[in-house]
C-alpha cells in the first residue's frame, strides 16, 4: 500500500469521487494564474484537496462566488452596473443622506452656529461704513489739532495729506486686506 501512495503522489492528474484532482502546476496552468497566486487563493479559503492538490471542479466554484461577491461589491458603488431596483434604492439612500444633511444645517442655522449670507453682508456692510465714516472724522481731527500749530495753508495741507492717507490705507485694506504704508511720501 505504501508503493500505491507513493505512486499516487507522484501523479499530476487523478480523479477521486468523480472529480478531477491537480497538481499545483496544473491548477494554475487551468486557471491561468501563478503557483503563487494559488498559494494566495489558499490562504483565503480556497478548497485543497490536499497539499499541492486542488479538486478542479471545487476550485472553480470557488472562484466564481469570490467573483460574483467582488462584482456584486461594484455594483453596489457603480450605478453603470446597477438593477433598476438597486438603482432605486442606491438613489433613495442618496437622498435620505442629503435630507439628513439639510436637517443638520437648519438645525445649525436655527441653534445661531450659521448666519444667513445677506444678514452678514449687510452687517458688514454697515460696519466698514461706519468704519470709514470714523477713520475720516478722526483724520479731520488730528488735522484741526495740528492747525493751531500751522498757518492757515499748512492746516489745509496736514488735512489734506491725512485724508488721502486714510483713503489710501481703506483703499488698500478693502482690496489686499492689509495696509503697507508708502514711505516715499
Amino acid at each position: 500500500m505504501a508503493d500505491e501512495e507513493k505512486n499516487e503522489l507522484n501523479v499530476d492528474l487523478y480523479f477521486e469521487g468523480g472529480t478531477i484532482i491537480a497538481c499545483t502546476r496544473y491548477t494554475a496552468a487551468y486557471f491561468g494564474v501563478t503557483a503563487a497566486t494559488l498559494s494566495n487563493w489558499m490562504k483565503a479559503g480556497c478548497p485543497r484537496v490536499k497539499h499541492g492538490y486542488y479538486d478542479i471542479k471545487a476550485v472553480t466554484e470557488w472562484n466564481a462566488q469570490k467573483e460574483g461577491e467582488r462584482l456584486a461589491e461594484v455594483a453596489k458603488t457603480d450605478p453603470a452596473k446597477m438593477t433598476p431596483s438597486q438603482l432605486k434604492t442606491h438613489f433613495e439612500a442618496q437622498l435620505k443622506q442629503e435630507q439628513l444633511e439639510s436637517t443638520r444645517l437648519k438645525n445649525q442655522i436655527a441653534s445661531g452656529e450659521y448666519i444667513p449670507k445677506a444678514d452678514v453682508v449687510n452687517d458688514l456692510t454697515n460696519f466698514f461704513a461706519i468704519f470709514k465714516a470714523s477713520s475720516l472724522g478722526l483724520g479731520h481731527e488730528l488735522a484741526q489739532m495740528v492747525a493751531s500749530y500751522v498757518d492757515t495753508d499748512g492746516a489745509r495741507r496736514a488735512d489734506k495729506l491725512i485724508t488721502e492717507r486714510i483713503q489710501d490705507a481703506l483703499s488698500q485694506m478693502s482690496i489686499e486686506g492689509i495696509y503697507s504704508p508708502d514711505v516715499e511720501q
